[in-house]
């Protein structure tokens, strides 16, 4: 998929979507993927449980224009001034007119933060018509029967557990079957001190 300004782009590392995520540890990570699984969600099992902070929404995919070496450089000085981040989730929330079903952070300022941070680094970024709101799909597979709907909206994900890295993740929907390619490019820790 294209985004704004990556019409006639060349051979790149950033060539397919690339997101800045924050992958979710067990024991909530495997929770979530069970209710993936459970609801057959073919894209989201193939994906990994995290919190996007940068591509799907605020600021978009890494541009392909972007020069490698630098993001991960400026992405490991953003981690390591980053302290871990500590998250529990609110209840089960769908966006407006989609069968998107996520829960989101009961604190998001921690990653209304970082993802401040990201888009003032000096990586460049692709556009993204949505705010940012940090969140974690359960489901996203079309269409959803009001049955199903009503137990996503009953579930709850208990539990706090601790983020401690950063990865840069390549999405590739791969043809005839648009079968999905991920490659984790590259992952920096959180080493700053708590202020707790």
């Amino acid at each position: 998929m294209n985004k704004p300004g990556n019409a006639g782009r060349t051979n790149s590392i950033f060539d397919a979507d690339t997101y800045v995520i924050l992958p979710v540890p067990p024991p909530v990570a495997e929770r979530i993927m069970a209710i993936r699984t459970e609801h057959q969600d073919a894209f989201r099992m193939a994906l990994p449980v995290e919190i996007t902070v940068a591509g799907s929404s605020g600021i978009g995919t890494i541009h392909h224009d972007q020069d490698p070496d630098e993001a991960f450089r400026l992405l490991d000085t953003v981690a390591n001034t980053t302290p871990p981040i500590r998250v529990s989730f609110g209840p089960v929330q769908r966006f407006p007119g989609t069968d998107i079903f996520v829960v989101q952070p009961v604190d998001p300022r921690p990653f209304h933060q970082l993802h401040q941070r990201l888009a003032t680094s000096g990586i460049k970024f692709n556009v993204s018509p949505f705010p940012y709101t940090p969140h974690c799909t359960l489901r996203s597979r079309s269409p959803v029967s009001e049955t199903e709907a009503r137990r996503l909206m009953e579930t709850q994900i208990t539990g706090t557990v601790t983020l401690t890295m950063l990865q840069v993740l390549r999405v590739n929907r791969l043809p005839p079957d648009r079968r999905v390619q991920l490659d984790i490019l590259h992952e920096a820790r959180f080493m700053a001190k708590s202020a707790q």
